[in-house]
């Protein structure tokens, strides 16, 4: 291999491994952004129900005041709407757990614990705020432990696939090579 060719292998190294490392640096903040767009929708869902349950009350004439005793007590006048308040309460619920849980592990492992939260999702409720968090998130260079260690990671693997791409194109273009020097 001549000196574009190692040249051209040592930018491409370079390239894969830095370019692993800063999008492996944006996992710890868009972790964060994640975890802000869980409270904001579970605040969102939470104050949906608290509407809800409070023109029941108004309209039933309802004196219950815990979410539980006013499902219960609308359920002989509105049965489905009590069935939806269920539904959004739990929601609200499953969202806050995970925010809890995202917010109470140290911050280099908050990305794993919100992976492993949202992969276990048996609901269906996060994919949308997942959606939400890709649709706003900025990259930004965060200096932390977490966004060290992460890009630390991400420099590794992107070695480790730089040079499984540089072996795998030697290994073509040696073949091809092989192939023509035979034919003629």
């Amino acid at each position: 291999m001549g000196f574009v060719g190692r040249w051209l292998s040592e930018a491409i190294s370079l390239g894969l491994s830095l370019g692993f490392a800063f999008a492996a640096m944006q996992v710890p903040a868009l972790t964060h952004d994640y975890t802000t767009a869980l409270r904001q929708v579970t605040e969102e869902v939470r104050h949906d129900v608290d509407q809800r349950e409070a023109s029941a009350r108004h309209f039933y004439n309802l004196s219950a005041t815990t979410d539980d005793d006013v499902i219960q007590a609308l359920r002989p006048f509105e049965p489905s709407n009590a069935e939806g308040l269920v539904a959004s309460l739990g929601r609200a619920r499953n969202l806050r757990a995970a925010y809890d849980r995202i917010e109470a592990a140290a911050p280099i492992l908050q990305p794993v614990i919100a992976a492993i939260d949202f992969i276990e999702d048996t609901k269906g409720y996060k994919p949308s705020v997942l959606a939400t968090t890709f649709a706003t998130f900025e990259p930004q260079i965060v200096i932390s432990t977490a966004a060290a260690v992460y890009g630390m990671l991400g420099l590794l693997i992107g070695s480790l696939v730089a040079q499984l791409v540089i072996s795998l194109t030697l290994r073509l273009f040696r073949g091809r090579r092989a192939r023509v020097t035979v034919q003629t």
